[in-house]
């Protein structure tokens, strides 16, 4: 399988930031880490073992990402002001550096997937909600969609801007992006297992509202013993990867 890997400093990020690449062709699907790991997340998890025969196929390329989870949602600096600044830096890395370098990267075949676990669900469906007009769809296994609960009391414009239940929200149920997200495919899926309540409330809510706003997702809830890690992972992302493919 070709692999290869791509290292450049983000002033956005203020670190090198690294991308590593699999697959020769195929729509690109971009995988945000789970719970601030960085790009060896889907190969230390057996992730790109269970999505070989769609690498090696011409499926699909795979660009594993790297996160600053470490400096804004999971940071142990007390400046919460600070810790939301880096996490819209990070979208802003993703929609101006990591979009601009896959399709550079792509040739003929210019779609791109988000996908993710936990945080990196997280990631992928925030980042798709906000610019859907740049991506395929989105695949998210297990994400918190209420990034407020990360930042205690603490809440800014910032954090609304990340937070896909408060901008979903508020959207008008006119909104053109409306039309947008329902042209793509989404894809969200949790195990209801009780220790994930806070992610279990974010899920619904982002259901409820999905529901109400005419936005057609496809929620896959499953029962309450179906604890969600990367044994599961590792089969459920190929079986949805070919469900938009």
């Amino acid at each position: 399988m070709k692999c290869e890997e791509s290292v450049w400093y983000s002033d956005r990020i203020n670190r090198r930031m690294r991308v590593k690449v699999y697959g020769h062709y195929g729509p690109a699907f971009i995988a945000f880490p789970c719970q601030e790991k960085q790009k060896e997340d889907f190969s230390n998890s057996e992730m790109i073992d269970s999505l070989s025969h769609l690498l090696k196929g011409g499926k699909m390329k795979l660009y594993c990402i790297e996160s600053n989870d470490d400096d804004s949602v999971f940071t142990t600096d007390l400046d919460t002001m600070r810790a939301a600044y880096k996490l819209e830096m990070y979208h802003q890395f993703v929609i101006h550096e990591i979009v601009p370098f896959v399709l550079s990267n792509q040739g003929e075949c210019k779609d791109i997937y988000l996908i993710g676990t936990r945080m990196g669900a997280s990631h992928a469906a925030n980042t798709f909600f906000r610019k859907p007009e740049l991506f395929a769809g989105f695949i998210a296994l297990s994400g918190n969609y209420d990034i407020s609960t990360y930042f205690g009391k603490y809440f800014d414009n910032n954090i609304y801007k990340n937070s896909p239940i408060h901008y979903l929200a508020n959207m008008d149920e006119d909104d053109p992006k409306i039309d947008v997200y329902n042209s793509k495919k989404m894809i969200v899926v949790l195990g209801q297992a009780i220790f994930e309540d806070e992610i279990m409330k974010s899920n619904h809510r982002l259901s409820d509202i999905a529901s109400k706003k005419h936005i057609s997702i496809d929620f896959n809830f499953w029962d309450e013993n179906s604890i969600q890690e990367w044994y599961r992972w590792k089969y459920q992302m190929p079986y949805f990867i070919n469900k938009v493919l």
